[in-house]
């Protein structure tokens, strides 16, 4: 008798950079684990055809009322032998077998009207929904993915019953990044530090902005490249450097392709970020992987992720993070190449194909394929 193939439903529903992290998770992870070929059948849930991959399209939104009530009967005509949300916004009804992807518990520490773009009642709605579709995720997956210990940890301490069904599954940088391009050749034309990201009440943008002004007074030509979505965030963005009279000293860019992302990272002093809570930090790990210097704030997981291969500061602290963005701007050409060979160096230590396999490892755990992790 023939063995049949296990099926694996994997919800693509964020694929590709439109999605920013989430996307590029989706994409990468997804890519990886084809690219391995398992003897598993997978199948894509996603908005459209995603070439390579047997794709069920559906419109149903991520985090919309239809992912609640609709999503359940569609998975049920699928009838997966194993569900992987790539998301925490999993139907809470559910009822199936499935593995989530857990990348952070922002919602839990950051809230209130400022952090979202809903009106009050949606919003304070919306958030008891997440309350409730987290605590099922953590309480039914069969396995609980995340991207750090700090994560994992921050998942123990809110649901502790989890704790046997986590498994680290780290990021990486996409190859683009690790390219050699042509020596010389930079997109701007001015020395710049770099963030890229979401504009978020959490990611402490403002905090950037406020030393960019203060180390312009000595440093006149240097700039802060702010690379980030046009969303509702965006526009406050725009109205907070306008407020701090900031216009000389900051430039906004949209979200760009990976080769023109790799080539601002490399013509940078830095990337930099003050960040209050990061589940993993992939931005630092794609900078450093097209040789630029890193500095980080030193809160939740970005001492994990970047180790000893950036710089930290308090991001509470305007004068140490002032200092340390002097400091690199007088770094010495050969204690920068030392930098930037152990940074490129430490980033290859993480690999998609590692996380792949991992991520199939869990699979064929929940399957019974292997002993259980």
């Amino acid at each position: 008798m023939e063995n049949r193939q296990n099926k694996i439903l994997l919800d693509c529903r964020f694929w590709g950079p439109s999605h920013t992290g989430l996307g590029r998770y989706t994409q990468e992870l997804v890519t990886a684990m084809v690219d391995l070929k398992p003897k598993l059948k997978f199948l894509a849930l996603a908005s459209k055809k995603i070439p390579g991959l047997e794709t069920v399209v559906t419109k149903i939104r991520p985090y919309s009322y239809a992912e609640q009530w609709q999503l359940p009967g569609l998975i049920k005509e699928i009838n997966p032998d194993l569900t992987h949300f790539l998301n925490f916004n999993l139907p809470f009804l559910f009822p199936g077998p499935f593995v989530v992807t857990i990348h952070d518990l922002i919602k839990h520490h950051s809230r209130g009207l400022a952090t979202t773009t809903h009106w009050p009642g949606t919003y304070w709605l919306k958030r008891w929904g997440y309350q409730l579709v987290m605590k099922r995720a953590a309480a039914a997956a069969k396995k609980i993915l995340v991207p750090s210990s700090w994560v994992k940890q921050d998942v123990i301490d809110h649901y502790p019953a989890a704790k046997e069904k986590i498994v680290i599954t780290p990021e990486a940088a996409n190859a683009t990044y690790f390219k050699t391009g042509k020596a010389g050749v930079k997109l701007l034309p001015y020395d710049y530090f770099i963030y890229v990201g979401n504009a978020y009440p959490h990611k402490n943008v403002i905090q950037l902005i406020k030393a960019m002004k203060i180390l312009a007074r000595d440093n006149p030509k240097v700039k802060l490249v702010i690379v980030t979505g046009r969303d509702w965030f965006y526009q406050r963005l725009r109205l907070q450097i306008t407020q701090l009279k900031a216009q000389a000293v900051v430039k906004l860019k949209d979200f760009t392709s990976d080769e023109d992302l790799r080539r601002l990272y490399h013509g940078a002093v830095a990337f930099v970020t003050a960040s209050f809570f990061e589940g993993f930090g992939l931005p630092g790990l794609e900078a450093m992987a097209g040789r630029t210097l890193v500095l980080a704030s030193r809160r939740t997981a970005l001492p994990e992720t970047y180790n000893g291969a950036a710089w930290f500061f308090n991001p509470d602290n305007l004068n140490e993070l002032v200092a340390k963005m002097k400091h690199l701007l007088t770094l010495s050409p050969a204690a920068r190449a030392r930098k930037l060979k152990r940074a490129r160096d430490f980033c290859r230590h993480y690999s998609w194909e590692k996380t792949a396999q991992k991520t199939l490892d869990a699979y064929e755990s929940c399957l019974g394929l292997r002993p259980r992790q």
